[in-house]
């Protein structure tokens, strides 16, 4: 039998925490040392007698592979620091700030040969993973992810805190080419886009259109695709899914529902669960460093357009 894997977690904020109370509830894991650089939130974690280091160093002294959840623009020299202790990475998204950090971090992890996956926890949700089977006799797809003000990830863009979820789950539906991206944004309540509108268009023909806010008067994850007599709409917010689909191929506006089940559970603790599985079973993951570089261009490439057509409002 494997001893637990022996983990550490740097940044302790919203997500380090989720990640904490996940990791702690495993039978598999020993949380052996947190690093945070906020004199509160290591005291806070003491007093639950939590094993608190003093510096990154020490953590990588303490584990096997470690969950970065510390803010966006310390990613790349946390990530960078634990591939060259040949450490295995969870990070959370956005991975890096730049493709040339992702580009390097990706050298590293082929150099240290360990795992390394991005937090892109939508994956493991349930709506999206019920949804997932039918992606072939998908054509045509809309995103829409919008949430009321929260300060919680404004240091970047809503392309890199929200966007990048649904270009995601995009790729993962289609695996496509780029042929074509057009963008708006609105700045609202940042320096940055905190409304965007994207299209995308692939080069067989699929093609996807998003909409995502941080400055919305509601709450709303949903996704919706069809194509080849199949209709479908995800809540990925309150993990439903309803699928219809074409009665009669000679009429195929009439259409009939057609069940679908959506498996229990929670997202974060799948995410954990398909890292440790990586780790153990030494194998390869669809959220590796090297998969994911694709979304980070075409987050990249909307970040970019985003920046030229941005309008002020307020």
């Amino acid at each position: 039998m494997r001893a637990p894997l022996r983990l550490g977690i740097v940044g302790l904020g919203y997500m380090g925490s989720l990640h904490l109370e996940k990791a702690l509830a495993h039978p598999s894991i020993q949380v052996t040392a947190l690093y945070d650089t906020d004199e509160a939130t290591k005291e806070r974690l003491r007093a639950r007698g939590l094993p608190v280091v003093e510096s990154y160093e020490a953590l990588l002294d303490a584990v096997e592979a470690v969950i970065i959840a510390s803010p966006t623009a310390t990613h790349f020299s946390y990530a960078e620091l634990a591939l060259r202790a040949r450490k295995h990475l969870l990070i959370e998204k956005p991975v890096t700030t730049s493709l040339e950090e992702l580009n390097k971090l990706i050298f590293l992890w082929e150099e240290a040969g360990t795992v390394a996956i991005a937090g892109h926890i939508e994956r493991f949700n349930p709506a999206f993973q019920a949804l997932l089977p039918y992606a072939k006799r998908f054509t045509l797809f809309h995103f829409e992810r919008v949430a009321p003000w929260t300060p919680r990830g404004s240091d970047a863009s809503a392309v890199m805190d929200l966007l990048i979820h649904d270009l995601d789950l995009f790729w993962a539906l289609t695996e496509g080419h780029l042929s074509d991206v057009r963008a708006g944004a609105y700045r609202i309540q940042t320096s940055q886009a905190d409304s965007i509108q994207v299209w995308i268009d692939l080069v067989d023909g699929r093609a996807a259109s998003f909409l995502v806010s941080r400055v919305a008067p509601y709450k709303r994850r949903r996704l919706t695709a069809h194509g080849a007599g199949l209709w479908a709409e995800a809540d990925l917010l309150h993990r439903s899914v309803a699928l219809w689909e074409a009665s009669n191929p000679s009429a195929p506006a009439e259409f009939s529902p057609l069940p679908v089940e959506v498996a229990p559970g929670d997202a974060l603790s799948a995410e954990l669960e398909h890292f440790l599985h990586c780790i153990s079973e030494q194998r390869s993951s669809t959220l590796s460093l090297e998969h994911v570089y694709s979304v980070m261009v075409w987050a990249q490439q909307v970040e970019s357009l985003s920046e030229r057509h941005l309008f002020f409002t307020r």
